[in-house]
Formats: C-alpha cells, sequence, structure tokens
C-alpha cells in the first residue's frame, strides 16, 4: 500500500545529488512537449477543439474582408501544412519522449540515468512505441470529446502506458492499456490527489520565477518542480507495478527490471 508521503520520500532521496540531471532531461522532453503523467492536457484540448497537443484549431482575419478572401486559398494551405507538420511532431516525436522520459526517471532511481536515455525510445521497436503512445492519446482524447470527466478518467486509467512501454517496448498497444487499467484500478482518485499535492509546489515556484523576472517569466518556475513530479511519478509505477506482481496481473517474463546505470 503506497502512500504520497512514502513516493514523495523515495522520490527525494532519488533526486538527491542527480537533481540537476533530472532537471535537464526534464527541460528538454518539456520543451519538446513529451512530458508524461496523465496527459490531462489531451483531456483540456479534446474540450476546446483539439487546439493543443496535436496542433489543430487556427484563425486568421487580415483586417479587409477582400484580401482575406483572396489570400483564403494560400492560408488554408499553410494552415493546413502547418497542423500536419504539427502533428506529426507530436506523433513520432513528442509522443515517444513521454516514454523515453519515464525510463530515464524508473533508471534514476538506481543511480545515474545518462542524458542520452531519454531518446532510447528511438532505438528498437520506435514504431510500436509509436502506436502505443498515439492509440492511447487517441482514446483519451474520443473519451474526452463526450465530455471532460470520462478523458479524466481515461487518461488516468491510462496514465501507466508510457512507463509500460518503456519497460517493455515489445508490448502491444492494446496490453499496455489493458495492464495500465488493471494497474490503476481503485487507485485513480488516490493518483488524482497526489497530482493536486504539487499545487502548492507549483504555485510557490511560480511565485518565485515571478518575482525574479518582474512578473514577465512566472511559467518557469513549474519547470523546477518537474523533477520531483516526475520522480514521484516512476515512485508511483514502481509501487503499482509491484502490486501488479502480487496479484498475478503480470510478471518478469513480460516486465524485466530496469538496467541499473552507474558509472
Amino acid at each position: 500500500m503506497w502512500t504520497r508521503g512514502l513516493l514523495k520520500g523515495n522520490a527525494k532521496n532519488a533526486l538527491r545529488g542527480r537533481y540537476w540531471a533530472c532537471f535537464l532531461a526534464c527541460l528538454v522532453v518539456s520543451l519538446l512537449g513529451g512530458m508524461s503523467g496523465p496527459r490531462l492536457d489531451l483531456v483540456m484540448d479534446a474540450s476546446d477543439g483539439f487546439s493543443g497537443r496535436y496542433g489543430w484549431g487556427w484563425h486568421f482575419d487580415l483586417g479587409y474582408p477582400w484580401l482575406t478572401w483572396l489570400a483564403l486559398p494560400f492560408l488554408l494551405l499553410i494552415a493546413l501544412l502547418a497542423a500536419a507538420v504539427a502533428i506529426a511532431f507530436m506523433v513520432f516525436v513528442a509522443g515517444p519522449l513521454s516514454v523515453g522520459i519515464s525510463r530515464y526517471m524508473m533508471e534514476n532511481r538506481f543511480g545515474y540515468s545518462p542524458f542520452e536515455t531519454i531518446f532510447s525510445v528511438f532505438r528498437g521497436p520506435y514504431l510500436n512505441v509509436v502506436k502505443g503512445i498515439l492509440f492511447t492519446d487517441l482514446r483519451i482524447i474520443g473519451w474526452s470529446l463526450l465530455f471532460v470527466f470520462p478523458g479524466i478518467y481515461k487518461a488516468y486509467q491510462y496514465s501507466m502506458v508510457p512507463y509500460l512501454l518503456a519497460e517493455n517496448p515489445y508490448m502491444t498497444p492494446q496490453r499496455a492499456r489493458e495492464l495500465s487499467a488493471a494497474m490503476t484500478e481503485g487507485e485513480k482518485w488516490n493518483i488524482f490527489v497526489l497530482d493536486l499535492s504539487f499545487f502548492g509546489w507549483l504555485f510557490l515556484a511560480g511565485l518565485g520565477a515571478g518575482f525574479v523576472t518582474l512578473g514577465a517569466f512566472s511559467g518557469l518556475g513549474a519547470y523546477f518542480v518537474e523533477p520531483y513530479m516526475q520522480a514521484t511519478h516512476a515512485e508511483l509505477y514502481a509501487a503499482l507495478r509491484a502490486k501488479a506482481f502480487a496479484l498475478g496481473l503480470s510478471g518478469p517474463d513480460e516486465l524485466s527490471d530496469f538496467v541499473r546505470h552507474t558509472r
């Protein structure tokens, strides 16, 4: 049985002496749009016309109706190309990076994890990982279209998929979703409360960054909390993984231990 205090205490131990390395890894993945976790951004994007993760949603007005209509075909083509590039980037780069950072943070629990671990997903069964994240995202978006709350439920239900694919990139997308659903059964509310518990840290970090930058870049504070959040979610996966083993939902034949990196 895990508790918030236990997970956060273990996360702090995992970050001790390695915080800045984890900060750099999380920063790079964040800037590339590939953070893992419950992925509630997908829920909000879906409920707001797909305006975020996959780059859908655009508007233009040149100020003169006749000029707007003349430029419409060209602007439409540019918008479609930009949307296609944004979607391709999120599918083939950002999505897999959520698996890469999951592996990085899991390996960090044991000691030093090389920075290039976040890109390890681009080796091996890369396309299987792409399908796993993409199909999971599409399911979350689909449920979000019905209403926001079903999307949030599915986001938490599938929140372990990036970790499962990080540990076993050969796992089929369907199996990863099934196992994630089983691992989070009866745990979703507790995971939600765990996420809420970081709001205080995010608020304080935002205030600090806003004070230092005179309010111009208050959002930068979240980047300093991200390693702590990611380390805690890695501890959560470890706890739910142990639960899955105990209940016979999976085993070493499917989920072998992460390689311990030392230097």
